[in-house]
């Protein structure tokens, strides 16, 4: 019995690593969407649309290529920008937005967002704003979107994003493309986990937007043979009655 146990309890803990590891879409969308309704993890209803989410930029060159990428795909996207990256392009934030794309705060350094004293989260969510908005100018931003440096939130930064009309945005669909699996992998768990409402979330470092641009390149093709279309992010949660 006891070994019978054993088995079973190695079965359970093989089924749960498949799931996090393979179908993390899943137990998004079936435990986190209802526990923390507050924060944006993806949209609703039944069209076949994502959204995608460009985090840590601007990187350079990088960035420049990631335009030029997106322009030919016909791909919107939304830039989740670092305050101290600006320095690597500061012209970036104005030509993502005339090229039709949308900008996001995420904050002054690529550090956990949620380990920060209150007023220094505050902070630094005032000086990121500032700095992208005078790098985005003549453009003028309303701000909607931000999200935590490696992904943890609580309760106090919940409300102060509210206080000042934030939403915070992490997605449903990420690829672990941090940990620089294959692009074979990357395919794979794309087309395991897209679904109606989806937001990708993909990364545009020095040492990343390489990556992102082969897989931008691998992925939007097949999704758009299995019909799905790429939404700005604002059209994917406030779409038009």
């Amino acid at each position: 019995m006891t070994l019978l146990l054993s088995v079973l309890a190695v079965e359970l803990l093989l089924d749960v690593v498949v799931l996090v590891v393979l179908l993390p879409s899943l137990l998004i969308r079936l435990l986190l969407v209802p526990l923390c309704p507050e924060v944006v993890w993806c949209g609703r209803g039944r069209q076949k649309r994502l959204a995608l989410t460009i985090d840590d930029g601007p990187s350079g060159p990088g960035s420049e290529a990631l335009l030029a990428l997106l322009r030919e795909l016909e791909v919107p996207a939304t830039f989740f920008l670092i305050g101290t990256h600006l320095e690597r392009d500061q012209r970036f934030p104005r030509r993502a937005l005339q090229q039709g794309h949308d900008l996001g705060n995420h904050l002054w350094r690529d550090a956990s967002s949620a380990s920060l004293p209150p007023p220094l989260f505050q902070q630094q969510l005032t000086d990121t704003e500032r700095a992208i908005a005078r790098a985005a100018a003549p453009a003028s931003l309303r701000w909607r979107w931000f999200r935590p440096g490696q992904g943890w939130f609580h309760r106090p930064m919940l409300d102060a994003l509210a206080a000042r009309s934030y939403r915070l945005v992490l997605g449903s669909i990420f690829p672990w493309d941090t940990l620089r699996p294959p692009l074979w992998f990357v395919r794979l768990f794309v087309r395991l986990n897209a679904h109606p409402g989806g937001i990708l979330v993909l990364h545009d470092t020095p040492g990343l937007s390489g990556r992102t641009l082969d897989t931008l390149r691998c992925i939007v093709p097949d999704l758009r043979r299995r019909g799905y279309r790429f939404v700005p992010l604002k059209e994917l949660l406030d779409p038009a009655p």
